[in-house]
């Protein structure tokens, strides 16, 4: 009889302890749910066309010496990519998806950075298990200076969105203030080198603006009280080649209401360039001076499905729109110019490595520079259908990607969220390439979360909160024939 009763509280107390641990289980299930994601994927491919052809009535279209002078740029046969790390104990993984095979795998701790030489061509994927910087530059050889290509792009902040109270980023740029720092409320900005050697602080109000010098290889803590947005890089005067970009809104995201970004003060009017708005909706646009203190550049109407481009001859501006939108700086393939003719080259060059991300189940836009051979490669992480102009439906799995070239405007809704490149570059000649400084990738997973701040006139106070987007926009089918590739699974 002892021994039965033995066996009976023993079993009793195994399912206490049972039960306890289900009560524990139960009670951390919404904590366990909301624990970031423990996986970052950023995916990129290296243009396989380094190469830019200069044009002068005297040479023609030329690439490499005449005489003592070199026309052109490259060619090259590799980019560099660079990754930053943000927190300690981070592990990186780098493929191949080309080839199919592992390129790096190691731990970087705060402030470690990681470089290697991709070739002309290679698609890539970096995973790591926290945040990190990932930059993609015009370099053929590892870092051993004190400059670097100059990224045309905006950073994320250390949540993964594009707005934020703390950066901590990888500079990479020439002995020139190349970095702005836009005010979205009032804010006490304070940027420390990691090795604590420089240190700025400045204070600014809503929709100021500041330029700052940032060291290339180094990374920086950029800390501010109010929520703020970093863009290297600007539009550059007519003097000079072009370089795309996307600009995200004040939420963090690519879709959105308010935008920020530096411009330029010197535009050629027969170039084709500018800034050029997305918009779903039919859109009210207004174009700021920042400035001049505001004063309103352009009003602008979009119609549903539709794009308008636009020059700001400025240091600086904000672009509102009463529905969202999208906004982009793009240079769209044609070679002519007015103005700003130089010895070695009067053709007005421009191209660009674009990336941004679409949220799942957000619809979205997406323009290919009608002048220009484009390549636009949709990136999954994760198994996902991927609708094009509501017209064509179709099945990606993880690591799989699909390239479309068709320019013009099309629309775009994935069941999961993907990453976009746009690699674009003049049409004409037909043997031109794409030569660009480089640009910033976001990671994949981070598409979905943004901020919701009201950017208020000068003297106002922000709201903001932080949410994940959940849901979609109807829009009207936009009919369009598109090229596409579909690639095979990459591991």
């Amino acid at each position: 009889m002892a021994r039965a009763m033995a066996k009976y509280r023993t079993v009793v107390n195994s399912l206490s302890v049972l039960t306890l641990v289900l009560l524990l289980l139960l009670w951390l299930a919404p904590a366990l749910r909301a624990t970031p994601e423990s996986k970052y994927t950023y995916y990129g491919k290296v243009p396989e066309r380094l190469w830019r052809y200069d044009y002068t009535a005297s040479t023609d279209w030329r690439l490499g010496y005449v005489g003592n002078v070199y026309y052109g740029a490259g060619p090259a046969s590799a980019f560099l990519l660079a990754v930053g790390a943000i927190e300690d104990a981070t592990q990186i993984e780098v493929y191949s998806l080309t080839n199919k095979s592992p390129l790096f795998k190691g731990t970087l701790n705060k402030f470690e950075k990681h470089y290697m030489l991709l070739p002309n061509g290679t698609v890539f994927k970096v995973v790591s298990s926290k945040p990190v910087n990932v930059l993609l530059l015009n370099q053929q050889y590892l870092p051993n200076a004190t400059v670097g290509p100059v990224p045309h792009a905006f950073y994320p902040a250390v949540d993964g969105t594009y707005v934020g109270k703390l950066f901590i980023i990888l500079a990479s740029s020439d002995l020139n203030p190349w970095y702005t720092i836009f005010a979205l409320e009032e804010a006490e900005v304070k940027i420390v080198r990691e090795d604590s050697v420089e240190e700025q602080t400045f204070k600014l109000k809503p929709n100021e603006y500041r330029r700052v010098l940032l060291r290339a290889w180094y990374m920086y803590i950029i800390e501010s009280s109010g929520y703020i947005t970093v863009q290297c890089g600007d539009p550059h005067s007519y003097w000079d080649t072009h370089e795309s970009y996307a600009i995200p809104s004040a939420n963090g995201g690519f879709i959105g209401t308010d935008f920020f970004s530096y411009s330029n003060t010197q535009w050629d009017p027969m170039e084709d360039l500018g800034f050029r708005v997305l918009a779903l909706e039919e859109s009210t646009i207004k174009v700021y001076d920042l400035e001049r203190g505001g004063a309103v550049m352009h009003e602008l109407k979009v119609l549903a499905q539709g794009s308008v481009r636009f020059q700001a001859q400025t240091q600086a501006i904000r672009v509102s729109s009463d529905k969202p939108v999208q906004l982009l700086l793009l240079h769209e393939g044609d070679t002519t110019k007015m103005a700003g003719r130089q010895v070695t080259r009067e053709n007005a060059y421009g191209a660009g490595i674009v990336f941004f991300t679409v949220p799942g189940g957000l619809k979205a836009l997406l323009y290919l520079p009608i002048n220009a051979s484009n390549e636009a490669i949709i990136f999954a992480s994760e198994p996902t259908t991927i609708t094009i102009d509501d017209l064509v439906s179709v099945k990606l799995g993880a690591d799989e990607y699909y390239v479309l070239t068709q320019p013009g405007l099309h629309t775009i809704i994935s069941e999961k969220n993907v990453l976009v490149q746009l690699n674009h570059w003049p049409k004409q000649p037909e043997f031109q390439g794409l030569w660009v400084s480089g640009t910033v990738i976001p990671a994949l997973e981070t598409a979905g979360v943004k901020h919701e701040i009201t950017v208020p006139p000068v003297g106002a106070s922000a709201n903001n909160t932080l949410f994940y987007v959940a849901g979609g926009i109807a829009a009207v089918a936009i009919v369009a024939v598109l090229l596409l590739r579909k690639r095979k699974k990459l591991k």
